[in-house]
């Protein structure tokens, strides 16, 4: 994406967080980690702000949650279920130990992949496969910085009645020490929604910097004072910077974004039941995919204003990074504005958010 612009963009939405928010874990089994041997594991979620894994050791961890429902459909080649590991260290860290194992096909010692699995409420791995997004390649180390990844499942997807966030390193026969620890923000589930349309040229970014206050002195000095001027940092990085490659942050930015001539299929269900109509179930909708999961604003999601800006990384250079955003809806009320039969205009307010 050149300068900014907004094309059609895509919302990354997290399931995690939503089950989290409605107590949808499964109450007896909130967290699973093997082989964790520092720091402290906890429920994930989008929100990168104070929270951290720091292992030096550990095979892998899962976070046992409820499905949404009704649960779209993740079966095919399609899919939109995606993965993202937000503020990690991955390619500085290397495998200590077992040296006749290789690490998830890797040499010992030169480096960690994070890899995602998803298994089924049997604990099989029914969703298998593995799409890269961004920094997540099969031939190469990471970045470290974070990583995003597409899921697509095999056809027999039939008893998932749960689904987990699980990532891994080291083999089944056992865990492996790690030099330095592995740094970790959050790890997060979800599905991600296309907007059907591009938005309409009256469109707006703001960088915002309420964080700053000015005052003048009774000699008309200038003082100010920052409470923030960015987003935090994960780790020692700036939000969304990928290994020594540099981020400039300045600002908290907000798109005001209208969308027009949508159709009702793609702004609402033909019904609130989601039950009386087969093809119905996990119809993609405005409604369904983004609003319900986002309780209209209440929990974050991930904002990326193009999505067909795409991740083209060069051997010993970044490349091409897709711009993208930890934001909230920053409105009261979404209306839609009928202006034939059928077809709607609606208007959003997107605001950084950490």
């Amino acid at each position: 994406m050149a300068y900014q612009n907004v094309s059609t963009p895509r919302f990354y939405i997290d399931w995690t967080g939503y089950n989290k928010a409605v107590g949808n874990f499964y109450p007896n089994s909130p967290w699973d980690v093997y082989g964790l041997t520092a720091g402290g594991a906890y429920i994930p979620d989008t929100n990168t702000n104070g929270k951290v894994w720091l292992s030096s050791s550990f095979y892998h961890a899962n976070f046992p949650q409820g499905t949404p429902m009704p649960l779209p459909d993740i079966s095919s080649e399609n899919s939109k279920l995606f993965t993202a590991c937000l503020g990690n260290n991955a390619a500085d860290v290397s495998f200590v130990g077992h040296p006749t194992s290789t690490p998830q096909g890797q040499t010992t010692g030169t480096g960690l992949q994070i890899s995602f699995s998803i298994p089924d409420s049997e604990g099989h791995s029914t969703l298998s496969t593995n799409h890269e997004i961004v920094n997540y390649p099969s031939d190469y180390y990471p970045f470290s910085g974070f990583s995003i990844i597409r899921k697509t499942a095999l056809p027999t997807l039939t008893d998932i009645n749960g689904l987990y966030v699980r990532f891994y390193v080291g083999t089944e026969d056992g865990y492996y020490s790690l030099n330095p620890s592995l740094f970790v923000k959050s790890v997060l589930i979800g599905q991600y929604y296309d907007m059907p349309v591009a938005p309409a040229l009256s469109l707006s970014l703001e960088h915002d910097y309420s964080g700053i206050k000015k005052t003048t002195s009774m000699s008309g000095a200038s003082f100010s004072n920052a409470n923030w001027i960015k987003p935090p940092k994960w780790g020692d990085k700036e939000a969304w910077q990928l290994g020594d490659f540099p981020r400039p942050y300045s600002g908290r930015r907000i798109w005001d974004l209208s969308f027009s001539y949508m159709s009702d299929t793609d702004l609402e269900p033909r019904n609130y039941t989601g039950t009386t109509e087969t093809l119905e179930q996990g119809a993609e909708n405005w409604f369904e995919n983004v609003l319900h999961y986002t309780m209209g604003g209440h929990l974050p999601f991930i904002f990326q204003p193009d999505k067909d800006a795409v991740y083209q990384p060069e051997t010993g250079y970044i490349g091409k990074i897709p711009e993208f955003a930890i934001c909230r809806f920053d409105m009261n009320s979404f209306s839609r504005e009928q202006v034939a039969p059928g077809v709607y205009n609606i208007k959003v307010k997107i605001k950084e958010s950490w």
